[in-house]
């Protein structure tokens, strides 16, 4: 029996392997962010913290979110989940989070703390700290500290350009790529304050560059329309938000033509 377990525990990380790239990919991300094609190092939005943790820093009120991920390209088996608590301190806002992607067989876990405040104000940065846990049953697990910087500058009142470097310490569990370093830059460009366009160019080490799009547009006080794209064309993504008294309630979808839909729902609290 402990033999069968193991090799369907292979069998399901080679699975897992396959439709995400390599471990600690950061799958797990707020639903508006997913709506927007993970685009955003550059807007400021307690959503974007682990693109770039500067994006907290104009935050002045408490916040906190949850999101979920239920079945990517229809496989439970690649489920994920997170939350966020953000406030300000003085003057610095203090975020922590918590994501896990994977099941019982193979699991990632990822706790964070982030502090990101104005040093003027048309520039901001902050830092990410995460807790990397990885857990393969009959395998074992272990633990990897990574540290995440970055930037956000205001080139004028519509535009701001960010920065970010995820995983800057370089650290893994013994593989070059189990815990990739990741290099982003892009820009916002905000329109009559109803529509926000968002660039990033994304540098992991391992691949060639790729990026980003996605553009968010308000309908009015209740109703924002999301949607972006990558350079994987294959996907496209989608979204809408609904404010309701404190609370916003998110849904993003994503389509890949040859594994299916991906579902993402979400739920923040503010004041």
């Amino acid at each position: 029996m402990q033999q069968y377990k193991v090799f369907i525990a292979l069998i399901q990380v080679f699975l897992i392997v396959q439709f995400s790239s390599a471990s600690f990919e950061r799958t797990a991300q707020p639903t508006a962010l997913f709506g927007r094609a993970m685009s955003g190092s550059a807007l400021y939005n307690t959503g974007n913290i682990w693109l770039n943790p500067a994006t907290i820093a104009q935050n002045s009120s408490f916040a906190t979110s949850l999101f979920y991920s239920p079945s990517p390209f229809q496989l439970p088996q690649l489920s994920s989940f997170g939350l966020t608590t953000i406030q300000n301190y003085k003057g610095v806002n203090i975020g922590a989070g918590f994501t896990s992607f994977g099941f019982s067989l193979y699991r990632e876990t990822v706790l964070s703390l982030t502090a990101a405040t104005l040093f003027t104000e048309s520039f901001s940065a902050g830092m990410n700290v995460h807790v990397n846990h990885l857990s393969i049953l009959s395998y074992g697990s272990a633990t990897r500290a990574v540290v995440d910087l970055g930037g956000i500058i205001s080139a004028t009142e519509n535009i701001n350009i960010g920065v970010s470097i995820n995983n800057i310490n370089r650290s893994s569990f013994g593989a070059d790529d189990d815990i990739p370093q990741i290099f982003i830059s892009g820009f916002t460009y905000t329109l009559l304050e109803k529509a926000t366009v968002a660039f990033d160019l994304v540098h992991d080490v391992r691949y060639s560059t790729g990026y980003r799009a996605g553009i968010e547009f308000s309908l009015n006080e209740i109703v924002t329309l999301r949607a972006g794209t990558q350079s994987d064309q294959s996907r496209l993504y989608g979204g809408i938000g609904f404010k309701i008294f404190s609370f916003q309630i998110d849904y993003g979808i994503a389509t890949h033509l040859e594994l299916g839909l991906t579902h993402s729902i979400g739920i923040t609290f503010s004041n």
